[in-house]
């Protein structure tokens, strides 16, 4: 045991020694395990993040709200919309006040987007006093939709029924994009541009978690709500309705069923055929914006394998030049003694330190540019266990397999032959 501690820490110790020696091949052999640890841990953090977020956006926007939309699913999703949806007819302002007239629903509110719930190709354009709001999401809804979606203001209003029936340029703008635009300022009454039209701010949303900016729920800070008729004014190209229902507690199967059958009537839906729209429930929505997330993982992962794989090859790389280097090394200590498993073992070590250095290194690397993105854009990131210790043991994995032929190779080396260097 005490001659395998003590293999152990002179190993460590010449691992660092040639790393002083040759800085610049080290840091070119250890980029490649640097880069696929580090997007291993950025991935785990920014994907385990938006996961949570979306779990605690779902619970707080109460299980009892359904959306009623043209495609079957809602949110962010990998899957393109069928043929035989991209046909179908879009939902209405007129099947939206059908709905609100009907008994079991306790609040129903048609409702436009102009944005994305994630990333956005081309998002609105909100500007004032020569700043610009970061991926702003504008919302085009009606005047109960507090009642729905729980929004909550912080200061000002929400806008009124004469407001949206007469397509007033108002909107309830979120707490970051108030910051941004704004900063110390009091948005109320003042002049935003949003697509180059102007609007009057007449309410700031809360802040979620009311802890400021970080850790907040980013979809509600960058949400800007206008009236619904007015969405229709200024965005005619925008065809696509959704329908979002608030259900009576405990009558949220009978809301569904109430309205799903008005919905087919309306839409001449013939008995024995399914639904031509969708029916999706708040926690639903949390189910396909983790499938999309597991399919962005899916794409990502084995990027930073092939990055791990690169890594790898040059630990062997350097593994091999080193056993070159140090065969004279080698020959000596088999003439005293060594025995071809020790000389195995010390290069294993080798390679496995070297490899788990840079995984620590690009680990760290990871969760620091996962915490600038947290800080900076106020994406969520939350530092999994999980991405740590696989990114910590994948390097190790990687170390041990690409050492094992420069270990072997040292291992059998010739003494005689060994300590001549050649």
């Amino acid at each position: 045991m005490n001659i395998n501690r003590q293999l152990l820490r002179d190993t460590i110790i010449t691992v660092f020694d040639s790393l002083r020696a040759h800085k610049l091949r080290a840091v070119l052999t250890l980029t490649g395990v640097i880069i696929g640890t580090a997007v291993v841990s950025m991935v785990g953090a920014i994907l385990t993040g938006l996961s949570q977020r979306v779990a605690e956006v779902t619970e707080k926007s109460a299980p009892n709200v359904i959306y009623f939309t043209k495609q079957e699913r809602i949110g962010p999703s990998f899957d393109r919309p069928t043929a035989e949806e991209r046909q179908r007819k879009d939902l209405t302002y007129e099947d939206a006040l059908a709905i609100a007239n009907l008994p079991t629903p306790l609040a129903v509110s048609p409702q436009k987007i102009r944005g994305d719930y994630g990333p956005a190709v081309n998002p609105p354009k909100i500007t004032a006093r020569g700043r610009e709001g970061f991926n702003p999401l504008v919302l085009g809804v009606w005047e109960n939709y507090p009642n729905i979606s729980t929004v909550k203001l912080e200061k000002g209003r929400f806008f009124t029924d004469f407001e949206r029936q007469t397509r007033a340029s108002v909107a309830v703008i979120g707490n970051r994009i108030a910051e941004q635009i704004f900063e110390d300022e009091n948005p109320l009454e003042q002049n935003i541009k949003i697509d180059g039209r102007l609007f009057r701010v007449i309410g700031v949303l809360a802040d979620p978690s009311g802890q400021g900016v970080i850790g907040s729920d980013d979809l509600e800070l960058r949400s800007v709500y206008i009236p619904f008729e007015t969405a229709q004014k200024y965005y005619p190209e925008i065809k696509e309705t959704a329908i979002v229902v608030r259900a009576r507690a405990g009558k949220i199967d009978e809301t569904i069923d109430e309205v799903t059958t008005l919905l087919r009537q309306r839409r001449d839906v013939p008995i024995n055929a399914p639904n031509n729209f969708g029916v999706n429930r708040a926690e639903q929505v949390f189910t396909i914006v983790n499938q999309a997330i597991a399919g962005l993982a899916v794409i990502v992962v084995p990027i930073a394998l092939a990055s791990l794989l690169v890594g790898g090859l040059g630990v062997m790389n350097i593994m091999l030049v080193s056993v070159t280097e140090r065969s004279a090394e080698i020959g000596i200590r088999r003439s005293l003694g060594a025995k071809k498993r020790d000389i195995l073992l010390q290069f294993l070590i080798e390679a496995i330190t070297l490899t788990g250095l840079g995984g620590i290194v690009g680990i760290l690397f990871g969760l620091s540019v996962a915490f600038l993105i947290r800080f900076l854009i106020s994406f969520p990131t939350v530092v999994p266990l999980w991405a740590i210790i696989s990114g910590l043991l994948t390097s190790v994995i990687i170390g041990l397999v690409a050492g094992i032929y420069p270990a072997v190779r040292a291992a059998n080396l010739d003494p005689v032959v060994a300590m001549r260097g050649e």
